[in-house]
């Protein structure tokens, strides 16, 4: 399975260049998906290259292929996020936008 959600994982991300495009996305997932199944649906702003991220967590109630729904949908004018990515993007942000290790590494920061 690709990037953006693997088997076990109830939450996928997706980065977008432009906040419509996120906001877009968002918006088309929130319509498809009832309650019952989208548990959560959040948009980050990504400080070091200015893009965002949607990230969408899924119930229990969500089948596979229903998250194979999402995974199109989100993919339409998004990227994939591995889900360690989006992990170590939310600690980062809960940090008080401390940049992990890797990334820090990577912008030379």
């Amino acid at each position: 399975m690709g990037e953006g959600g693997h088997a076990g994982h109830r939450s996928l991300g997706y980065e977008y260049a432009r906040e419509d495009q996120a906001r877009a996305a968002a918006s088309d997932l929130s319509r498809r998906f009832p309650e019952e199944e989208l548990a959560g649906l959040r948009i980050y702003r990504v400080r070091w290259n200015d893009n965002f991220l949607v990230e969408a967590t899924f119930s229990e109630r969500a089948t596979e292929s229903r998250l194979q729904d999402a995974r199109a949908l989100l993919g339409e004018s998004g990227r994939p996020v591995h889900p360690d990515d989006l992990d170590d993007y939310k600690r980062a942000t809960e940090a008080g936008d401390i940049l992990p290790g890797w990334l820090r590494r990577l912008f030379g920061s």
